[in-house]
C-alpha cells in the first residue's frame, strides 16, 4: 500500500526495498526520496549495528529493525519545527494495519561539544513538552497528569513509549545509540501480540532485565517498570540516569489544559532547542 505525502512510495513492494531504510525517512509530510545530511547516515549505521546485535537488551527494537518496521527522522541543528508535522504522519500510518507494529526514531545532528546528562534531560523534556503543546488533537487537552499511572506521551491521540538515547551514557550502553541524541518512539500496539490481542506480559519483562545485565556496567534501573503495574510511572523510564539514582519527583512535563493551536499555523519558521551548552545546569540536581 502506497504511503501517503508528497513523495510516495511504496515499502510493500519488496523485500529490498523495505529494507532501505531511506525509503522509510519522515521529514514534516514527505515519506521516502527527502533530502538528508550526511551526518544521518554515520548515525543509522551506529544504531543499526547495535540494535540488531542478538543480545541487545530490547529484542522489540531488535525485531523493528530487523523486519523493516521502522521509520525515521531527523532534527539538522536546535530546529525541532517540523516534528510536530512529522509525529502527525506517523501517528497516521501508525493506525493503518501494516504499520502497527512500527517505531520511529529521531534522529538528533551530534552536537559539536559534548554535552552533560543534565543538559540532554532538559533538551529532552524541553521537546516533548513543544510536541505536546503543538499537538491538534481535541483530546490532547485531555491527557491524565503524568502523576497518574494512566499516563502515556500522546501526539496525534497514539500513546507512545518514549526512550531517549544519548552519548552521555557511559555506564548505560543500551541508551547510548550513537554520536547524537536519538528518540524512539513505540506505540502501545508494539507490546501487543497480535494473535492474543494481549499486553506482552513477564516473560518478556525478565528477559528484557536479563539482557540488560549481560549489556549494560550497570544493573536495571529500579524505577524500570510495565504499563499497567501498579506504582508504575512510564515517563520516569523515558530519560533515565545514568546511574541507579531515583528519579525526580515531579515530571518536567505539563500537560495543557487549553485550546490547540492548528496544524497549519505550526510551522512559520524555525523553533530551536534552546542552547543548553551555554546554562549552567548543576548535574546533581538534574538527571
Amino acid at each position: 500500500m502506497p504511503l501517503n505525502g508528497s513523495k510516495n512510495i511504496d515499502v510493500s513492494e519488496s523485500a529490498d526495498e523495505v529494507l532501505d531504510w531511506r525509503r522509510r525517512i519522515i521529514l514534516g509530510g514527505d515519506i521516502g526520496n527527502v533530502d538528508f545530511p550526511d551526518w544521518l547516515v554515520s548515525s543509522y549505521q551506529t544504531l543499526r549495528t547495535q540494535v540488531i546485535n542478538p543480545a541487545y537488551p530490547c529484542f522489540f527494537g531488535t525485531q523493528a529493525e530487523k523486519r523493516g518496521e521502522m521509520f525515521y527522522s531527523y532534527v539538522a541543528g536546535d530546529d525541532i519545527a517540523l516534528l510536530p508535522q512529522t509525529m502527525a504522519k506517523f501517528a497516521e500510518l501508525s493506525v493503518q494495519p501494516e504499520y502497527q507494529k512500527n517505531n520511529i526514531a529521531i534522529f538528533f545532528e551530534p552536537d559539536p561539544e559534548p554535552l552533560t546528562h543534565a543538559q540532554y534531560h532538559q533538551r529532552f523534556w524541553n521537546i516533548l513538552q513543544y510536541l505536546h503543546d503543538q499537538d491538534n488533537d481535541p483530546s490532547a487537552d485531555y491527557h491524565p497528569d503524568p502523576s497518574d499511572p494512566a499516563w502515556e506521551f500522546t501526539f496525534a491521540a497514539l500513546e507512545m513509549f518514549v526512550v531517549c538515547a544519548c552519548p552521555s551514557f557511559r555506564a548505560r550502553h543500551s541508551r547510548n545509540l550513537g554520536p547524537g541524541m536519538v528518540l524512539l518512539f513505540q506505540p502501545r500496539s508494539v507490546f501487543v501480540d497480535k494473535v492474543t490481542n494481549r499486553v506482552i506480559g513477564v516473560q518478556a519483562r525478565n528477559e528484557v532485565r536479563r539482557r540488560l545485565l549481560k549489556w549494560d556496567d550497570i544493573p536495571a534501573h529500579p524505577d524500570l517498570g510495565f504499563y499497567g503495574d501498579p506504582g508504575n510511572l512510564e515517563w520516569k523510564q523515558y530519560f533515565l540516569p545514568d546511574e541507579n539514582t531515583p528519579a525526580l519527583d515531579k515530571c518536567p512535563f505539563l500537560s495543557r489544559m487549553a485550546p490547540a493551536p492548528q496544524v497549519s499555523d505550526i510551522h512559520h519558521g524555525p523553533v530551536i532547542i534552546p542552547n543548553f551548552a551555554q546554562d549552567a545546569f548543576n548535574e546533581s540536581d538534574r538527571q
